[in-house]
């Protein structure tokens, strides 16, 4: 049974499926059977074959049967003489005499398969008909159902039991399958009798569906695999079809929920928000849900076996390949970090981690694991690096004595200059603990002090406090106002403690003198850096040093007359009054940052402190106060946010435009039905995702190099090459991708340069997009090469656009520095593009300069040493 549409693919195929048929009736009969082509070679044999020779397997019969003097030689010399008769062999008997088993005769007969080359050969023990089973026994104990159907209108002339189960027990023999089976009409099943029995041609049939009245309320849908088998008189005529069926529908329900169930998981682990893969016991790629093809862009073929490391950036993928076929091999978890090509040609910070897979009788399969972006972390974590080289920077160089401990061990991982020389140490105790670098704190308080710290996260105000040191091998003394302040890691969690330190051992001093000698106090106070005066108990200044009176330029009289309350910034007035009130009605030590006036008109940042001195009844005698100017620090602090706000805002704008234009592309691609392919502006949105990747790509990369420079790391790789040829090739590249814009080249002077050709040629690309950048207008650029003095060449680059004012010509190559402009969208950038390429000409002992006059464009000149004719790299 077949249906329509698949009918005559099925009778074109019917000599190649005539084997399935053959198979089918070598599982039914039960008869030794033998298959032979029309050359007298083996094709297939049943069970009962094997037994009945006393062979084992399909190989031993070959082998007994290809044997010329065996002993099936009676067996193959009337196969020989027959076959060029083409007729079928009746009822001939021949022996063997088996080695073993003694003497059998047998009785041979053979048939032709129509419709193919197989020759079937039965036998049968010549011995009263022994081991034999004639036709009604195979056919009414076959398994599956078996009808014979005669003449043009396949008349039903035999069934078996099987057949009556299926079609309900109905009463068919003798009547038309059309009489018979009525609801088989529109199925395709007449069609294909008809076909069968005109043609002489077989058909095989898989899991054909089919609705049949099995005498139920409704008709039975069923999936059968069956066989129209010819049956063919002595002429050759079909006068019949054998009809060989198996009803296959709960192995094909099983079969279909399975693929359900599968598809189900596939669909679940495809909506799964990571990337998904599976490999095999060798290690190569099985499978990987849909999120690694729509990250990567790769197709399935070009990910299969090991192709899905191609997507890898090539500096990484060899130690990924290395750990991944490592952990395979070892059968153990797989971890690691790389950098991911997406479809856009952006390689992406993921993390990729893996587990070992068995199956249920504890067999390795191979792993099964997932890939995430961690880009946005690695981003972060440079930024931290970034932000703790800058943290770094303040505590070098602070005024204050300054360090940071780590860890509860307390690691000394900074400390600058005034607190290595107050603790009286050299460098070498860097990276040590503090128990390890000063051994004379112990039975001091200060370890216990700063556990407390890092356990609570308070931060602890030291004042006044003794500490003995061993300076120049001496244990001495000496007082200090400090603080342990805890720090935290993005995650809330303390990580370290963060120590400032003032030696006020003089101040601790002066007051216990102060008890004895006022004026001494005064003198001592005088002389100190710090602003220092004196408040008595109902907040009345009555002394105040000479550091007041420089700070603001004022007369001892205007400053009494004025009053140090009067500069404060309007800002922090309110507050400093209503706290320092509160002290002055508790005697509680008062602390704040405060802003001073200084005689040149600006205000500075002051750490304002006061303490209250009481007399032997407790009432207040006097107040000590303080006023230390932190200005660097908050500078550093401002400079510090300024930047994380500069690179959050140059690094956001690319990336958001470039998920602007994708999730536009998107969108439109949603409504391709609605709309042709040609009217998406594919083209155009792909070129400004490619400007945005070059400029988060620069943007990242001046970072880097700003980077290296400061930490001293910027390695020249040196040779000789043409400075000719470094012009020409960069300005080619920048060609590419700046159609409008005309540069032309000025060859004056020709020469070989000894210097480190990746770094000029960025020179040279920061100075040339520079100019394009500034020049909205003209488009006309001009790269002119000349000689410059004895032994020296010069690469200038001139454009007409902005131009740069006088007061910004001095700075301009200054770090971090960039000309104020009204549209900051416009000229974007770090401000760092001219200061590394000003650091690489010193690197070269080279120099960098220029010209420029607002309105009238700029000129940009970078001059080096001509390489000598002995000189290489």
């Amino acid at each position: 049974m077949v249906n329509n549409s698949d009918k005559s693919e099925n009778i074109e195929n019917s000599r190649d499926v005539s084997r399935d048929f053959l198979e089918s009736i070598l599982e039914t009969v039960r008869e030794p059977l033998l298959v032979l082509d029309t050359k007298l070679n083996f094709i297939d044999g049943n069970s009962k074959l094997f037994d009945v020779f006393h062979v084992t397997n399909k190989e031993a019969f070959i082998s007994e049967f290809e044997v010329e003097e065996g002993i099936f030689k009676d067996l193959r010399a009337i196969l020989e003489n027959a076959l060029p008769l083409q007729k079928p062999v009746e009822d001939s008997v021949f022996s063997v005499i088996h080695p073993v088993y003694g003497f059998k005769s047998f009785k041979l007969n053979t048939r032709k398969l129509k419709g193919s080359g197989y020759i079937l050969v039965s036998f049968s023990l010549h011995e009263d008909g022994d081991d034999h089973l004639d036709f009604d026994e195979i056919f009414s104990q076959a398994p599956a159902m078996i009808c014979i159907l005669r003449g043009p209108e396949h008349v039903f002339e035999r069934a078996n039991e099987n057949y009556f189960q299926i079609v309900g027990h109905r009463d068919i023999l003798g009547k038309t399958v059309k009489e018979a089976l009525p609801e088989i009409e529109g199925q395709g099943f007449y069609e294909m009798l008809d076909e069968v029995y005109n043609t002489g041609k077989a058909f095989i049939g898989n899991e054909i569906p089919v609705k049949i009245d099995a005498g139920e309320k409704e008709l039975k849908n069923a999936f059968l695999d069956f066989v129209y088998q010819p049956i063919l008189e002595r002429s050759g005529k079909v006068n019949g079809i054998f009809v060989h069926a198996v009803d296959i529908t709960e192995k094909v329900e099983v079969k279909r929920k399975l693929e359900e169930s599968e598809n189900e998981l596939r669909y679940l682990i495809d909506t799964v928000p990571a990337i998904i893969w599976i490999t095999g016991p060798d290690g190569q790629n099985q499978y990987l849900n849909k999120n690694w093809y729509i990250f990567t862009g790769q197709t399935v073929e070009s990910s299969k076996d090991f192709g899905w490391l191609d997507a890898i950036h090539p500096d990484d993928r060899p130690k990924v390949e290395q750990n991944f076929m490592n952990a395979n091999l070892e059968r153990k978890d797989f971890h690691d970090s790389f950098r991911l090509k997406n479809k856009q040609g952006e390689y992406r910070w993921v993390l990729d981690s893996g587990s070992p897979k068995y199956n249920s009788e504890g067999q390795y399969e191979g792993m099964i694991g997932t890939v995430v972006d961690v880009n946005e972390e690695k981003v972060k974590e440079q930024l931290l690096k970034d932000k703790e080289h800058r943290i770094r920077s303040i505590i070098e160089e602070a005024n204050v004595a300054t360090a940071l401990y780590t860890g509860k061990e307390m690691k000394i991982e900074m400390a600058n200059a005034a607190m290595i020389n107050l603790w009286g140490k050299d460098r070498s105790v860097i990276g040590t603990t503090l128990h390890e670098a000063l051994p004379e704190l112990e039975g001091q308080p200060f370890h216990d002090l700063l556990q407390e710290v890092y356990t609570t996260g308070k931060t602890y105000w030291g004042k006044e406090d003794p500490v003995d040191l061993v300076i120049d091998n001496k244990l001495r003394s000496g007082y200090f106002n400090f603080t342990y302040k805890a720090l935290r890691d993005e995650k809330g969690e303390v990580y370290g403690i963060l120590n400032m330190a003032i030696d006020v051992s003089e101040m601790v001093r002066s007051k216990e003198m102060l008890r004895d000698s006022e004026s001494k106090f005064r003198q001592m106070a005088d002389l100190m850096p710090e602003k220092v005066s004196n408040v008595d108990a109902n907040g009345k200044v009555i002394y105040f040093n000479q550091g007041w009176l420089d700070y603001t330029g004022l007369s001892k009289l205007e400053f009494e007359q004025k009053g140090i309350n009067n500069f404060i910034h309007p800002a922090e007035k309110d507050e400093f009054e209503k706290t320092w009130r509160y002290s002055l009605q508790t005697g509680n030590d008062f602390e704040m940052e405060v802003r001073y006036l200084n005689k040149k008109g600006k205000y500075k940042w002051h750490l304002n402190r006061a303490e209250a001195i009481f007399d032997d009844n407790g009432k207040i005698q006097i107040w000590i106060c303080t006023a230390t100017e932190i200005q660097k620090i908050k500078e550093e602090e401002k400079r510090k946010e300024d930047f994380l706000k500069l690179v959050s805002h140059e690094l956001k704008t690319p990336v958001t435009s470039i998920k602007g234009y994708v999730q536009l592309l998107l969108s439109l691609l949603k409504k391709k039905d609605d709309m042709p392919l040609s009217s998406i502006p594919f083209e155009k949105s792909l070129e400004r995702i490619d400007q945005q990747v070059v400029r988060l790509t620069r943007l990242i990369s001046e970072m880097l190099d700003l980077s290296r420079i400061e930490k001293n790391k910027l390695v020249l790789q040196k040779e000789k090459f043409s400075i000719n040829d470094l012009v020409a090739e960069t300005i080619q590249d920048i060609n590419y991708t700046n159609t409008e814009y005309n540069i032309e080249i000025t060859e004056e002077f020709h020469c070989d340069i000894l210097a480190d050709r990746d770094r000029i040629g960025q020179v040279l690309i920061n100075l040339v997009t520079n100019a394009i950048k500034y020049s909205p207008v003209n488009q006309d650029i001009e790269v002119v090469v000349s000689k410059s003095g004895k032994n020296k060449v010069a690469v200038s680059v001139k454009d007409s656009g902005i131009g740069i004012d006088k007061q910004n010509l001095k700075k301009i190559f200054k770090r971090f520095y960039r000309i104020d402009f009204k549209n900051e969208d416009t000229y974007s950038g770090f401000g760092i593009g001219l200061y590394l390429a000003n650091e690489i000409m010193k690197r070269h002992n080279g120099k960098i300069a220029v010209e420029s006059t607002k309105g009238e464009g700029s000129k940009f000149t970078f001059t080096l040493d001509v390489a000598l004719e002995d000189q290489n790299d």
